[in-house]
């Protein structure tokens, strides 16, 4: 990428921002313990209101994706007493859908003057940091949430507190096949208040 102003911060990086798309496809590899452990560094180094630390992790991979799929196998079921074999596997199998998935919660303090929702948006700043770091390292990344990430089940199984939410699931592995994204012209969405 040609930048035609100056600039301190280095093309690679601008290239990685603009860049980054949610991937399709995700399979083994996932990130080593090394890169996790970087992943997870970045993830903690996002724009903290008040320094307040809200955001928390759940690593799932190996067996855990396994007791996660049974998580999301009960929500179906709680939302559908009739659901057939066939439906909760489908639903086990949403968390095998990446070597490594990473539950990003808020543990929002709401006797803090910083106000809940924006203890929630520095934690959805660690997820971005999280797909962003992932790229840097080579692999693709996508971010669910569904009717998941709001059920009891799942709340009471990944341990989020009363006041807490989970902010989303984060898919980390190796991408098969690159998927772009179009991109919105800037000229659609931003508008200038100047002179």
């Amino acid at each position: 990428m040609n930048i035609d102003t100056p600039s301190s911060a280095p093309a690679t990086l601008i290239d990685l921002l603009t860049t980054r798309a949610s991937a399709i496809k995700l399979v083994e590899p996932g990130p080593s313990e090394e890169q996790l452990a970087s992943i997870l560094k970045a993830a903690v180094s996002a724009a903290d209101h008040g320094r307040l630390r809200p955001w928390r992790f759940v690593v799932i991979r190996g067996d855990g994706r396994r007791r996660f799929g049974d998580l999301l196998a009960r929500v179906q079921q709680d939302a559908d007493p009739a659901a057939s074999e066939t439906q909760l596997e489908s639903a086990r199998a949403k968390a095998m859908r990446a070597p490594v998935i990473i539950a990003l919660l808020c543990e929002a303090d709401p006797a803090s003057k910083v106000p809940v929702i924006e203890q929630q948006f520095a934690a959805a700043a660690a997820g971005a940091h999280l797909m962003l770091s992932a790229k840097a390292l080579g692999f693709g990344s996508n971010w669910k949430t569904g009717s998941a990430a709001y059920h009891p089940i799942v709340r009471e199984g990944l341990g989020c507190g009363r006041d807490g939410s989970i902010i989303g699931f984060f898919y980390i592995g190796t991408e098969p096949k690159p998927s772009p994204l179009a991109r919105a012209p800037i000229e659609s969405v931003v508008r200038h208040w100047s002179d």
